[in-house]
């Protein structure tokens, strides 16, 4: 998917709405991301027993053909949860932790609010070389926040 050449940028409280939607989205993705691995398990068995014969009553092909077109409808499906995250402007860090990232402005310099599945609300903000951890995360309070 293409960056977005002029990101959204959000304050904390557009941020901390935004969490509803993700609240619902990320178990969607992971839910159709292992429905897919799970037909491309299929599909792969399906191809090594299917021999290709193209007649009406070979139910093997039927079958690959038919798990074919699921499989890339689930897909689509897949990748249109994504691009609503991209085209919303949140950043998808790491689906399988649940780690989503908010452009956001302090001062004139451009940071990231940090929020991980499960916490309540946008607590944490680095800048964009930084990582979310103990020695570069910093607590996002209002006094800090507004300090500039």
């Amino acid at each position: 998917m293409a960056t977005n050449a002029n990101p959204k940028f959000f304050s904390v409280n557009e941020a901390n709405l935004a969490l509803q939607d993700l609240r619902a989205t990320l178990p969607a993705l992971r839910r159709t991301l292992r429905e897919i691995e799970a037909m491309e398990g299929r599909l792969e068995v399906l191809d090594l027993i299917c021999d290709r014969a193209v007649v009406a009553s070979n139910v093997d092909l039927s079958e690959f053909l038919s798990a074919k077109v699921r499989y890339h409808e689930k897909i689509t499906e897949f990748e249109g949860m994504l691009y609503h995250l991209e085209n919303e402007g949140y950043l998808l860090r790491d689906l399988e932790k649940g780690v989503v990232h908010f452009p956001s402005r302090r001062g004139a310099k451009v940071v990231l609010l940090c929020w991980n599945e499960g916490e309540e609300r946008i607590a944490h903000w680095h800048t964009i070389e930084g990582a979310r951890s103990p020695g570069e995360d910093r607590r996002l309070t209002i006094e800090d926040w507004d300090a500039l």
